[in-house]
């Protein structure tokens, strides 16, 4: 078996301070070793690996997993919408904490850190990220509060983000579109609305233009994507029919064929534990843009159930390695022979 490398983990370190003020707001109820929480209307359980850092490590490294790369997405949407502080210094604290966990596992841990791209004062902390604290890229929310970063506020964003070169990982949100239509209800915005949120998300930064306007974007979505590609037939008939006679603000503004932009322009990683739907990533993106990733941590099942659906695929020893870490090795720039 070739080295591994998760793009895709999580965790979250306990503590007794709460500089942010928000630890009554965020009170769960424990249920054995795990936290029932109920954010905004949306039921969910916080499983104890996401606390345990270490146990995370042992699990991951039993599965054949070599090195992580650390991040934490929900931390500064949800902390920033309850904590009465500045948002930069909600997302500043996340930031440190994941510096901290990297800094406690140097040589088989990297970090990404989390910013909110439609907030340009915040370039500096991304800055702050890429350079004093060695992060390999930046995480960045599907939508922040409700809003999408095709939004122009996010153009100085794009503009960093492209003309430094820096990795972009896209990861749904906590609380997704449609959050407010039943999606508290069996686990459904867990389950349809994250995938939607990014499914929403690239649609809009295709048709609006935006890869055109930014086309060195460097990008890799979790979840192969989320609910994207069942939809990219209908964005290019969409694209096909026009929007002659439309008022200016709903016009299809991309250049190309919607599903041109997919292998041009975005890369996916393996998560998402369904093998026709890894087959079909692998099919349209190509097995040179997608990489290996588990969501671990947020989502305990065990990491060699990844590893296996990567094994079954019908791709080369040479493609599979490009899935492990060649791919994350030169998308993140880590440094590895």
């Amino acid at each position: 078996m070739p080295q591994i490398i998760d793009i895709h983990t999580h965790c979250t370190l306990p503590s007794r301070e709460d500089p942010l003020g928000v630890r009554d707001a965020m009170r769960g109820t424990p249920i054995g070793k795990n936290m029932y929480t109920d954010f905004r209307g949306l039921p969910a359980v916080s499983y104890y690996e996401l606390t345990d850092f270490e146990y995370q490590q042992e699990v991951s490294h039993k599965a054949g997993i070599t090195k992580r790369l650390m991040s934490n997405p929900f931390g500064a949407e949800v902390l920033v919408a309850i904590s009465k502080k500045p948002a930069i210094d909600v997302v500043k604290l996340g930031n440190d904490q994941i510096a901290k966990m990297v800094d406690s596992s140097k040589g088989s841990t990297w970090g990404l850190g989390t910013v909110n791209p439609l907030d340009k004062t915040m370039i500096a902390e991304a800055e702050r990220c890429m350079g004093p604290m060695g992060f390999k890229g930046l995480l960045i929310n599907s939508s922040w509060q409700g809003v999408f970063p095709d939004n122009e506020e996010a153009f100085p964003f794009w503009e960093y983000a492209q003309d430094k070169q820096v990795p972009i990982f896209m990861h749904p949100v906590r609380v997704p579109i449609g959050h407010d239509q039943q999606m508290g209800q069996y686990k459904l915005d867990e389950l349809v609305g994250r995938p939607f949120d990014t499914a929403m998300c690239l649609a809009r930064m295709i048709l609006s233009g935006l890869f055109d306007r930014y086309p060195r974007l460097k990008i890799v979505v979790a979840h192969m994507g989320g609910g994207l590609l069942p939809v990219m037939g209908r964005l290019n008939f969409g694209y096909r029919l026009g929007s002659e006679g439309m008022p200016e603000h709903t016009k299809i503004k991309c250049k190309r064929l919607p599903s041109d932009y997919l292998r041009d322009h975005l890369r996916v990683d393996t998560m998402g534990i369904w093998g026709p739907h890894l087959r079909e990533a692998v099919e349209v993106f190509g097995a040179d843009r997608v990489m290996f990733g588990t969501d671990y941590g947020p989502v305990p099942i065990d990491p060699s159930e990844h590893i296996d659906l990567v094994e079954e695929l019908a791709l080369s020893d040479a493609d599979k390695e490009k899935i492990y870490w060649k791919n994350a090795n030169e998308f993140f720039d880590l440094g590895l022979a």
